[in-house]
């Protein structure tokens, strides 16, 4: 084991491992430390879009992912009284035109065995219980199998999602992120899936919507996830776990789909960090990527996208560092610019739009006003895929056709 990394990497998801590879790639010295032995499970809704394939891809693992997963080829938005959207994914100059629904338990070890495979150092059932600057190195302290055991190394990227726990212990966050509130189970012996995905708005808490992703054509990851209320007299569900038993019990399309079905496992709640806007970045020589950053769309959960994204940026700015020979503070502060560049507007108008559409009568307008409007279809799952200005669905003259119908 070496005394001095160039990067330690904490947590093994697909962030954690995509970024091991990107560095791997330009001749870096990593250690890659996860506090699970894989492979592992990780609650999520599983969910792939093309922007998460487009990295993918790029890592030569796209294939491998479409084998052990579920290829979705449009999507459905369920309205009030039966309304409803249906469209394709589209084509798109850069991203490929489908999704995929992989399971994180073989997600998760198929890119793990994607990073160590170019000879990065892995090293599972490590807890870590501290990270800190010491002049031009980082320390990480923690505990493996009862042994106290520190790491050393010039830079560190933290991608352990939403555990703030080690991110408030080590002092990078300092407030309660926003949060969206998210309960997901796996039920076999479905009838009616077809390829598509489906997000339900009706008989679920709003703001939030619930969801059906197909993992085989019998086979289902379903989900509800839901935000807190803006306003105050809002009694919100006890929790995401009772919240989504209330809606099974309450959709009569669910009812049909699941007449014959079966869970396998437990329904699971989890949290997803929503606050990219305002999140810290960096600490030091201590970058976050994906979730740990606040990386999560607010306005469809989704994350796994920008982990691997925001993962592939971060390796390429920590090699241009060790290029530059440059670790200066100034150097490492430009992480956030980056950041921000990258992905600020984004997150701010996904935020707007959830605050503007997601409510049972303007979700309801806007798929009504797709009839009359087709091009609100097509603009509506660009926006959710993240492949259109965000800005476009709040733009004036797109609410006027929703509400006043011209």
């Amino acid at each position: 084991m070496k005394t001095v990394y160039d990067v330690i990497i904490v947590g093994a998801g697909p962030g954690g491992s995509a970024a091991a590879y990107y560095l791997n790639q330009a001749g870096l010295d990593v250690l890659l430390l996860d506090k699970s032995e894989f492979p592992r499970d990780k609650t999520c809704g599983d969910g792939l879009t093309p922007r998460a394939l487009h990295v993918l891809s790029d890592m030569g693992v796209l294939e491998h992912v479409e084998q052990i997963g579920f290829n979705i080829k449009g999507i459905e938005i369920h309205g009030r009284k039966g309304n409803r959207i249906i469209a394709p994914i589209p084509t798109h100059e850069t991203y490929p035109d489908h999704l995929v629904i992989a399971p994180r338990l073989k997600l998760d070890h198929l890119l793990l065995e994607k990073a160590i495979s170019k000879k990065i150092e892995f090293q599972s059932s490590v807890r870590v219980t501290g990270i800190e600057n010491k002049n031009d190195k980082v320390v990480v302290r923690s505990s493996l199998k009862g042994v106290k055991i520190e790491y050393w190394s010039r830079l560190v990227i933290v991608a352990v999602g939403a555990n703030i726990n080690l991110l408030q212990k080590i002092g990078v966050l300092k407030v309660q992120p926003e949060m969206i509130l998210a309960a997901r189970g796996y039920y076999e012996g479905l009838e009616g899936l077809s390829d598509r995905i489906e997000a339900h708005f009706e008989d679920v808490p709003l703001p939030g919507y619930g969801w059906v992703f197909p993992i085989s054509k019998t086979s289902a990851n379903i989900g509800l996830g839901y935000w807190k209320s803006r306003f105050p007299w809002k009694k919100p569900p006890s929790s995401a776990r009772t919240a989504m038993k209330d809606w099974l019990s309450k959709s009569g399309h669910l009812s049909r789909m699941m007449k014959n079905s079966s869970s396998i496992g437990q329904i699971k709640g989890y949290p997803l960090r929503v606050d990219f806007q305002s999140a810290p970045t960096q600490l030091g020589r201590i970058l976050l990527v994906g979730e740990a950053a606040g990386l999560v769309s607010p306005l469809t959960g989704e994350g796994i996208d920008f982990a691997l994204e925001s993962s592939k940026l971060a390796a390429a700015y920590i090699v241009e560092m060790f290029e530059k020979g440059d670790f200066s503070n100034e150097e490492i502060r430009g992480y956030d610019s980056m950041l921000r560049k990258h992905f600020q507007k984004l997150f701010i108008f996904l935020a707007r739009i959830r605050q503007i559409y997601v409510n049972p009568t303007l979700m309801n307008k806007y798929i009504l006003a797709t009839k009359r409007y087709p091009e609100l279809k097509d603009l509506l799952i660009r926006v959710l895929l993240s492949q259109a200005e965000a800005s476009e669905l709040v733009n004036f003259s797109v609410i006027r056709k929703i509400v006043f119908g011209i």
